[in-house]
């Protein structure tokens, strides 16, 4: 998302963040799954993964996809920069249950 300048679950091409987890093997050969996605950036003293943390347990909906006994694995990403402006940093959390 920082290096092509786009702030979405969805892909540029379309993929949801549900197909890239896919791609990644994750879900195959199992019956039952559930998968979530946070997403953020933010740029000086927000960019920091303190920052990130504090303003996704600030969000109803981010923090329930951080505190749900549903989700038994987590996957992180950090990247330097950001979708806009210059500097930051752009962080995914992709949660997942595979049954």
């Amino acid at each position: 998302m920082a290096a092509r300048r786009f702030f979405s679950h969805t892909s540029l091409t379309g993929a949801s963040f549900v197909d890239r987890i896919r791609r990644t093997g994750y879900l195959s050969g199992v019956r039952s799954w559930a998968v979530g996605e946070n997403i953020a950036y933010g740029s000086g003293t927000r960019a920091t993964a303190r920052a990130i943390g504090t303003a996704w347990m600030n969000s109803a909906g981010h923090r329930a996809n951080i505190l749900s006994s549903t989700y038994r694995a987590i996957g992180i990403g950090i990247a330097r920069g950001m979708p806009v402006g210059p500097g930051g940093a752009t962080y995914t959390t992709d949660f997942g249950r595979r049954g």
